[in-house]
């Protein structure tokens, strides 16, 4: 098995490139199942209905006017628009995968926090409304 250690993930918003700022990625993708178990059943039945899924990650604010994750990010939360992103697990290195996800992620949510004890942090979630294409780079 060839592990991978989770220092070199990578993830890229509408060409904005965000890995230097972040943390932490969640790509979580999904099923819906429409539940078919009718009486009597000993077991539940269902038919597969629309995949889906989001891309959520989290790091430390940087406020540089023209790069920082805020710079990238809050436009897209206020347009609204579905943008590309690229999402490599393993990094951006050859043998490992990449997630595309052409004009398929909408910014959904973008939050700052700024703790009295702490360093300024930020976090964004993406809606996915279009099939990512993974291929190993």
């Amino acid at each position: 098995m060839a592990f991978r250690h989770g220092k070199n993930a990578a993830l890229t918003i509408n060409a904005g490139a965000l890995a230097a700022f972040l943390n932490n990625i969640d790509f979580a993708t999904d099923m819906d199942v429409a539940d078919t178990t009718t009486f009597g059943a000993t077991w539940k039945t269902g038919v597969a209905g629309i995949p889906g899924g989001t891309l959520s990650f989290s790091g430390l604010y940087d406020p540089t006017a023209s790069t920082g994750p805020g710079a990238i990010l809050f436009p897209l939360v206020t347009a609204g628009t579905a943008v590309t992103a690229l999402f490599y697990p393993g990094g951006n290195t050859s043998g490992q995968s990449l997630y595309t996800i052409t004009n398929g992620v909408i910014v959904t949510n973008y939050s700052e926090s700024s703790p009295v004890g702490g360093a300024v942090t930020f976090s964004g979630t993406c809606q996915i409304i279009a099939l990512p294409v993974r291929t190993v780079i």
